[in-house]
């Protein structure tokens, strides 16, 4: 089974990420580089760890993390500064695997759908902070 998002879905959340910080007036462009070199930081010691593991280079895209994780990361860079970004990632990771081990007692799957968690964990964080005006990231 082939588990893939279309390419115009991360372009159209980074625009509407982008139009958020635009309209809100909270458009920086540092953060935005902060955060994606805060995910390349990542895919980079994925991929030390996963070839140090194997003893050969081991790209970790598509066959540990998939393409379109990555592309919902980017899509979202706009809407954190870098420390709640980095915040939301490990909160996210965590939440990911909570809701992967619920899901796992019901259906035995090998592949977690991480943007797809990811983003319910986003829509509930929003709307905890303009329902509730939680703000979990600060």
């Amino acid at each position: 089974m082939k588990r893939t998002i279309h390419v115009g879905l991360p372009i159209i959340m980074l625009l509407m990420a982008i139009a958020i910080n635009v309209i809100s007036n909270h458009l920086n462009f540092s953060d935005i580089l902060y955060n994606s070199g805060f995910i390349l930081i990542n895919i980079l010691g994925l991929t030390l760890y996963f070839s140090f593991k194997n003893k050969a280079l081991v790209n970790p895209i598509d066959s540990f993390i998939g393409l379109g994780d990555i592309a919902f990361f980017i899509a979202i860079t706009p809407l954190f500064t870098l420390k709640p970004f980095i915040l939301f990632f490990i909160m996210g990771l965590l939440f990911s695997l909570i809701m992967h081990g619920v899901f796992l007692v019901f259906k035995k799957v090998k592949t977690i759908p991480l943007a797809g968690y990811l983003a319910l964990f986003l829509m509930i964080n929003i709307i905890a902070e303009k329902a509730f005006k939680i703000n979990m990231f600060f």
